[in-house]
């Protein structure tokens, strides 16, 4: 009984850990951008190391620091790519929730600024994945 009480508590503790552990699309951004100047410095400290006194292990080991930097980015980028999108997806069913209201008696024009302001949420939503992507 003991075992299964102790059990019981270290999987609540987990659990309250991982809520906890959430990040916001904030956050994300913030530690993107930490970790792309985390990259730039690891590559100017690579560029540094190339000197002609330098040995094999010193360039692998400035190899290595920009190759963990540049992970840290990649899986930093995603999360906000990720935040992105998900701001899309809801942007997009909040448009479809504010045209599925428009029911029975209800006009068009009575709708409209509730419906173009979400339109406005999905275009925002839009400009801001296309820009993390580039384009």
């Amino acid at each position: 009984m003991r075992r299964t009480a102790g059990s019981a508590l270290v999987g609540l503790v987990l659990l309250a850990t991982a809520a906890c552990s959430s990040e916001t699309p904030e956050q994300n951004t913030e530690q993107a951008c930490g970790a792309a100047e985390q990259l730039t410095v690891a590559l100017d400290n690579f560029e540094t190391t190339l000197t002609p006194d330098a040995t094999v292990d010193e360039v692998r080991a400035a190899g290595s620091e920009v190759r963990q930097a540049w992970q840290d980015l990649d899986a930093a980028a995603g999360d906000v790519a990720e935040d992105r999108g998900q701001a899309l997806d809801e942007a997009w069913e909040g448009l479809e929730q504010a045209v599925d209201d428009v029911r029975g008696e209800t006009t068009v024009s009575e709708a409209a600024d509730s419906i173009r302001d979400q339109a406005a949420e999905v275009r925002e939503a839009r400009d801001a994945l296309a820009d993390e992507l580039g384009c």
